[in-house]
């Protein structure tokens, strides 16, 4: 069995720093795609990101955050409902469509039957609701005879015409334009609240407007070339599919959710704050900038494809455009001053195999050992960023060890809602370190856990020590961030750490869930409140 990750500690959200309800900010959630420790300038980074720079220094930037697992699918879980993955059905997250759904619970194990997520939060606090971009979460298609499609290699008979259900506009958004299984596998096609959405919108919502994809590069239209990954034997897509024009639409779609909602307040005569979530396509494999990043070649700073001299910087520098074109409309519609901006990775730096970034002086990974899918710093630390005026002081770093999934315990507490005992069972809440109000001087994470990728195998850390451990059980690696950030002096041998050795695994032992078998919610000993 594969061990997943741990019990980590979280907080009740019932600090007075809550917001009431005439103060109760926007929040907007940016997830960046395989973005490393390293690829920010803001980071160390040798790329232009002049807005996500703007953002760190208008804000807070960490540089010990981590995110939930050091790969996407599963991270995509945590950072929703602020549980790791070995609280759901499976511990290496939903890759593809076929997958039953990750909000599900079919053990029983919840009391509201599913993993809340934290889109329901905010709409119970009266928030309108939007997600943005590859889901990664499963869900339910059928073919054309109605009946679930639960195998991978029977996608392409999905029925286009039936949508993706169970997904992520049942489960606390209002409003979604995702990809479900972002831009490597199929369907490769947007569904706009499940529902089927042609890149051409003069063309038909169903099979008469797909096609089978087979790995290769295509030219559609004279905006970037389009290509097609993991599809050797052909798999269902848009006819039209474009994968270098699927951050545009994103970022288009998501400006025109703030301007809807601006305009719904105004007819209803409300005041309802929104909760934007947008999970770019940036920087995941295939790396297809487009030539010009709104379409046209008007202002050559806007030109995208060749702007850094390499494909993979051309989008780190399309991720920043897109930052910035959302920072921009906050700012057009006078909304940054009560707008919470977090900017995160889900998960560490890509392989330098399928990277290009054009600068042979940049470093996607900095000091770090090692990137995505691994166990070590750089498969997992990403960089982090939260932006809220008047509240979090410009020009802050904080080195506080957090998890990139503490924003949902972060959102709890800020709309004033207790979290319930089986629900967000791995994260605390950020309120009083960012605002500078935190009087405790313990860290927020006594001690975390670490999932490599596909939850095979597990680390444990405490203060600066990590130790890893297999997926048998054994304690393999140990290692001092203090002196050693690169991990390249493993202490395993050293007759002198044998007590802390084996206090760390039997630790690791007992809050890492083996056999997802022993699932539980938070005991008294692994929660507590930050004041």
């Amino acid at each position: 069995m594969f061990p997943a990750a741990g019990l980590l500690l979280c907080t009740e959200a019932r600090s007075a720093l809550a917001a009431t309800p005439q103060q109760i900010p926007n929040v907007v959630f940016i997830l960046a795609d395989d973005i490393g420790y390293g690829d920010l300038a803001s980071y160390g980074g040798k790329l232009p990101t002049p807005n996500l720079d703007r953002l760190a220094s208008s804000g807070m930037r960490f540089t010990d955050a981590h995110s939930p697992t050091a790969l996407c699918a599963p991270s995509r879980f945590s950072l929703l409902t602020g549980s790791y993955t070995y609280r759901s059905h499976s511990a290496g997250g939903a890759w593809n469509t076929n997958t039953p759904s990750m909000f599900s619970d079919p053990k029983g194990h919840t009391k509201a039957g599913h993993l809340i997520s934290v889109g329901e939060i905010m709409q119970r606090a009266g928030y309108r609701t939007a997600f943005f971009g590859k889901s990664h979460l499963g869900g339910d298609i059928r073919d054309h005879n109605g009946e679930l499609i639960r195998k991978q290699n029977e996608i392409s008979r999905m029925d286009f015409s039936k949508g993706v259900h169970n997904s992520i506009n049942e489960y606390g958004f209002d409003y979604s334009y995702s990809l479900p299984s972002g831009i490597q596998h199929a369907p490769f096609a947007f569904f706009e609240n499940g529902i089927y959405s042609p890149f051409d919108p003069r063309k038909t919502a169903d099979n008469r407007s797909t096609r089978l994809w087979v790995n290769g590069r295509y030219t559609m239209g004279d905006n970037g070339i389009s290509e097609i990954i993991e599809s050797k034997d052909g798999s269902i897509g848009d006819v039209d599919y474009n994968s270098s024009q699927v951050g545009i639409r994103l970022v288009n779609k998501a400006v025109n959710f703030i301007d809807n909602h601006l305009e719904q307040n105004r007819i209803k005569g409300e005041n309802r704050p929104f909760l934007l979530y947008f999970a770019s396509q940036a920087i995941h494999v295939p790396h297809t900038p487009p030539n010009d990043y709104d379409g046209d070649d008007s202002e050559i700073n806007e030109r995208v494809a060749g702007t850094t001299g390499g494909p993979t910087g051309d989008l780190v520098y399309e991720l920043d455009l897109q930052v910035g074109k959302l920072l921009q409309k906050l700012d057009d519609a006078g909304l940054t001053d009560n707008t919470i901006v977090f900017f995160t990775s889900d998960n560490g730096a890509l392989w330098p195999k399928v990277c290009d970034y054009g600068n042979s002086e940049h470093d996607n990974n900095g000091p770090l050992r090692d990137y995505k899918a691994s166990i070590y710093e750089g498969g997992h630390r990403v960089p982090f960023i939260v932006k809220w005026p008047g509240h979090v002081k410009p020009g802050t770093i904080s080195n506080e060890t957090i998890l990139a999934q503490d924003w949902v315990a972060t959102m709890y507490e800020l709309t004033g809602q207790n979290m319930e005992e089986d629900q967000a069972m791995d994260c605390t809440s950020l309120l009083p370190l960012i605002t500078g109000q935190r009087k405790s001087e313990e860290p927020l994470h006594p001690f975390i856990l670490y999932q490599a990728g596909y939850a095979y195998d597990g680390a444990i850390r405490e203060g600066d020590w990590v130790l890893t451990v297999t997926r048998e059980n054994k304690a393999m690696e140990l290692y001092n961030l203090s002196n050693d950030l690169a991990q390249e002096n493993n202490l395993i041998d050293h007759p002198e750490y044998r007590g802390l050795i084996n206090r760390l695994r039997t630790k690791f032992l007992k809050y890492n869930d083996h056999k997802n078998e022993t699932w539980e919610p938070r005991t008294t000993e692994a929660f507590r409140i930050n004041n």
